[in-house]
């Protein structure tokens, strides 16, 4: 098949950027299933890149060069809308990772299907533009199995926050002070920064909130093989994160696939991407309305870390889950399936 897929993001990257620099994780996503995809596939991503060619197996161009004058079995618009509504293919797409997207509506006439990517982020989307059921196919984001097939020992007590700042890292601090009382041996690791999609870093604001607090490493944007190798190293994800935007919660499954559980509050598709009591914990509150929040979180973090065997045995079901339902091979797979389903 000839498969293409829009973006038209607003800043300068391509899939070999995954390697060297970092990108974000809808890039990621979007990096993973294209080549995947041009295993068996034509593949071209049309996007802002400025360093157009092939890289493994993918045509990127940059999005101004599309024509609609060109023939596609499947053409995808990916978190943006379609660039003309008369593009030529024998399916249209419309692929939504994020919520409340309008382009989403202004897409729906023209469309042959919208792909979402959690229980959460369907129901949102139906509740918002009232879409039918059978326009939609839920599928999910992934992890790339071979980044975490080979078993890293963990670093005791090793914590991580390796999400965008702004999704909850300001309540982090009062968070691990508390561990901290209890456990004094605790450390954390905070990775990523706004590099990541062509801005400025900004986390001067969030490293001065850890000023004073010990076992704090605050790397920012680091390379991707080093972010998989503090995933490993860890023993517990924590993310409390305070508002519904998390529409899966890659960063998570990521750290599930690398057997390192997730204990995050209840917001958005995290309920779905985090399996309470048995890939993690959720926390069932919000600092805004209880003053408990922090306390609370601090001991579900604590009692973990001082039960090796129950953690042991929810590192073990994170990973399985992850790499057995949550691998992109398999999400492509099925993909493909589909593809041909509604090309005939």
């Amino acid at each position: 098949m000839d498969i293409a897929f829009y973006y038209d993001s607003s800043f300068d990257w391509n899939d070999s950027d995954l390697e060297t620099k970092g990108v974000g994780g809808s890039q990621l996503a979007l990096i993973r299933i294209t080549r995947e995809l041009a295993i068996r596939h034509q593949v071209t991503v049309f996007n802002s890149t400025s360093r157009e060619g092939v890289y493994h197996g993918i045509k990127y161009r940059n999005y101004r060069s599309f024509n609609r004058e060109e023939q596609w079995d499947v053409f995808i618009s990916f978190r943006c809308a379609l660039p003309a509504e008369n593009v030529k293919a024998l399916c249209k797409i419309h692929w939504c990772i994020d919520p409340g997207d309008n382009t989403v509506e202004k897409d729906l006439p023209h469309i042959h299907k919208i792909i979402t990517i959690s229980p959460f982020h369907t129901k949102m989307l139906r509740n918002i533009f009232h879409i039918d059921n059978g326009k939609i196919y839920e599928a999910r984001l992934g992890v790339h199995a071979d980044d975490y097939r080979e078993i890293t020992p963990k670093k005791k007590h090793k914590l991580l926050f390796c999400s965008a700042p702004e999704r909850g890292l300001q309540h982090v601090p009062r968070i691990y002070s508390l561990i901290k009382n209890q456990v004094p041996d605790a450390s954390l690791v905070i990775t990523m920064d706004y590099s990541l999609w062509g801005f400025e870093p900004g986390i001067g604001s969030y490293k001065d909130l850890f000023k004073g607090l010990d076992g704090i490493n605050y790397l920012g944007k680091i390379p991707r093989r080093q972010l998989i190798e503090e995933q490993k190293t860890s023993v517990l994800h924590i993310y409390p994160c305070d508002g519904p935007y998390e529409m899966f919660c890659l960063a998570s499954m990521e750290c599930q696939a690398a057997g390192t559980p997730t204990v995050a509050t209840c917001q958005g598709a995290l309920t779905s991407t985090v399996l309470d009591g048995v890939t993690g914990k959720l926390i069932y509150t919000l600092p805004d309305y209880d003053t408990n929040f922090y306390q609370t979180f601090a001991d579900k973090v604590v009692q973990l870390l001082s039960a090796p065997s129950e953690l042991e045995a929810m590192s073990l079901k994170a990973r399985e889950r992850a790499l057995s339902q949550f691998s992109y091979d398999g999400l492509v797979k099925e993909l493909e399936e589909k593809f041909m389903e509604w090309c005939s």
